[in-house]
């Protein structure tokens, strides 16, 4: 058949382009919040659970938690549990008290669309003597400070620790991010924690950025990491920190993350669909007994759902390789999936239930991919609105193959003469489903972006060429209803014609569904939202220019009572945090520089003002920044 050959040689040719393709790694954020230890930890005395906290509920296998000591030895667990109380919430208890020693968490959890989240957590349990009365290394104050704009070039820096510091490297650079040459650090004799270090050079205007790593002078742990720090000061003026021009990189038009996992999606859309659609088209809009090629048809669409089933339960294996066959089994996206295949095989043989067969497979789809069961993506809601846009779709797809393989050709002009404008009713009505369930399920997922953050990412990128797929088959579809009052000949072959179109851009539209459901929707979202807001009488507007991964400036202007001083927190999940004070360009008007932003996702900011009259006000925010910061979302 024409539409089968056309699949099959699509097919082989992107099992061709994977196979042909470099593995891609990605290199992303989890959605891991918090942990208990947290990473790098240091304990007087082992705990008795290992506690993770997630974004989302998340699914639990058989080796979700594996703990290890320094030597590699593993360490078994009581068990681990999801907290009723909290899903997001995984518990892992310990048999017995741990030594003194490190220690090693993998973590791998499966997200609520059967992709697996893999994360890695190291911490430390030390005799109680070792860690007492030890304070946090850090800078207690510093010359020029952070944020402060200087009148002239400074000669030095001066950096006063809470205790003796041993600087293994120290660097500042200029807007332009190049070097200034400065002088070895020096230890103020009369004071061990003040290291002076002087500058080789007059400093023109603008911004400077300070980066260090120390340790402890006294310190005798040679496994303690160097504490890193930064901060920012202005010569006479404040300028942004500017990215070497280096050009920008260029983007692939094609999707990075397409491979035998998408391809085994596409097949299994492709097939669940077109049987449930084709049953809908005979019971529903038909209603005529005709005599059909429906059992080859039937098979080669089944084969195409038992193919993508096949496909996806590979990708997925590898993903879980430790677990064993019948543990990977009994997991829900392993399961349902052979269900949804057991659901098919009863609607092909028995042909009295076979519409409420294929419903059932199809609407179980939600349960196990796309984004629709996050219950930040709209829960209940969300499942219905894809539920229907999986109905009208399929009702759609189903009707144009309906079309082209039912009626033998000599019977083909009655055919199409009773059948086509019933379906073209429910076309229109199916598209117009499409439409509205798939507008309310991108402005769900991506509240706010802008169009070079959608179209930059897989999902957005995705989404635009579903919707101009969507446009051309509602032009052909306007066109179709005025052929269909003709009855002649010639306008019969071309709404056949047309139908065969209709084919192709199904198949497309398929397919960018199968990159959908595992691309990121948070990765085309970015925006400033404000949380809260402590007091009233003073408003703040912040910009982030740009807002993405790199340099940027924050700009923070107030309006209302007069404010002296700005602090900054930047905090992203597990671990992340940074501290800035910001500089005060003018009246109302502070700035940051620098990179600002380290990675794509949801990053809160605290920003802190301290008023003329002494009182401090905070107001808090969350920033996403696009880009695929995670695996799954």
């Amino acid at each position: 058949m024409w539409f089968a050959y056309k699949f099959i040689v699509l097919f082989v040719s992107l099992l061709l382009m994977h196979a042909a393709s470099p593995p891609i790694t990605g290199l992303a954020h989890s959605t891991m919040e918090e942990t208990f230890p947290s990473e790098g930890e240091r304990l007087t005395e082992g705990p008795s659970t290992l506690e993770f906290w997630f974004q989302d509920p998340v699914v639990l296998h058989a080796e979700s938690i594996q703990l290890k000591s320094q030597t590699g030895t593993k360490i078994k667990l009581e068990d681990t549990q999801i907290d009723p109380d909290d899903k997001t919430h995984l518990i892992s208890n310990l048999i017995d008290e741990l030594p003194p020693g490190s220690y090693a968490v993998k973590i791998s959890v499966i997200a609520l669309d059967g992709d697996v989240l893999e994360e890695s957590l190291n911490f430390q349990v030390v005799e109680k003597g070792k860690t007492k009365h030890q304070p946090v290394f850090k800078i207690i104050q510093n010359y020029p400070e952070d944020g402060e704009i200087t009148d002239g070039s400074p000669q030095k820096l001066d950096l006063w620790f809470n205790q003796p510091p041993n600087i293994t490297a120290i660097g500042v650079f200029d807007d332009r991010q190049q070097s200034i040459s400065i002088k070895e650090p020096v230890m103020d004799p009369n004071n061990p924690n003040h290291v002076v270090i002087e500058f080789n050079e007059v400093l023109p205007k603008g911004s400077y950025q300070v980066t260090w790593y120390a340790r402890p002078a006294a310190s005798d742990d040679i496994s303690l990491p160097d504490t890193i720090d930064v901060f920012y000061f202005a010569v006479d003026e404040f300028t942004a920190i500017q990215q070497p021009s280096e050009g920008e990189p260029v983007g692939s038009a094609w999707f990075a993350s397409m491979g035998l996992k998408q391809v085994g999606y596409w097949l299994f859309f492709i097939g669940i669909m077109a049987l449930f659609g084709l049953a809908f088209f005979q019971n529903v809009i038909h209603r005529e007994p005709i005599l059909l090629k429906r059992s080859t048809l039937s098979f080669f669409l089944l084969f195409f759902v038992f193919t993508g089933v096949i496909l996806v339960l590979v990708a997925q294996k590898s993903e879980l390789d430790s677990l064993s066959f019948i543990q990977f089994l009994s997991l829900k996206f392993v399961w349902i999936p052979l269900l949804q295949l057991g659901l098919l095989l009863l609607g092909i043989f028995l042909t009295k239930g076979r519409l409420l067969f294929f419903a059932a497979a199809l609407l179980l789809i939600p349960l196990i991919t796309g984004h629709a069961a996050y219950p930040r993506y709209g829960g209940y809601l969300s499942l219905f609105m894809n539920a229907l846009h999986l109905l009208a779709v399929s009702i759609w797809v189903g009707g144009l193959l309906a079309i082209l393989t039912f009626p033998k050709k000599e019977e083909m002009k009655k055919f199409l003469r009773s059948t086509l404008p019933a379906f073209s009713n429910w076309a229109f009505g199916s598209l117009t489903v499409i439409i509205v369930t798939g507008l309310y399920m991108t402005m769900k997922y991506v509240p706010s972006y802008t169009f070079e953050s959608f179209w930059k990412s897989e999902w957005g990128k995705a989404i635009v060429l579903k919707m101009v797929l969507t446009l051309a088959v509602l032009l052909i579809g306007l066109f179709q209803r005025r052929l269909i009052k003709q009855v002649t000949e010639k306008a019969l072959c071309k709404v056949v014609n047309r139908v065969r179109v209709e084919i192709i851009y199904a198949a497309l539209l398929l397919l960018f569904a199968s990159v959908l459901v595992v691309s990121t929707p948070g990765s085309a979202e970015q925006g400033v939202y404000p949380s809260t807001v402590e007091k009233e009488d003073i408003e703040l507007d912040v910009n982030f220019s740009p807002l993405k991964l790199g340099l940027n400036v924050l700009t923070m202007e107030f309006e209302g009572e007069k404010v002296e001083d700005v602090q900054v927190t930047l905090s992203m999940p597990p671990n992340y945090q940074v501290n800035y004070k910001a500089f005060k360009v003018e009246e109302g008007v502070f700035k940051l520089t620098g990179n600002l932003l380290h990675g794509a996702g949801t990053m809160d900011m605290t920003v802190k003002a301290e008023t003329s009259q002494g009182e401090e006000v905070e107001f808090a925010f969350r920033v996403v920044i696009p880009g695929e910061m995670r695996f799954n979302e």
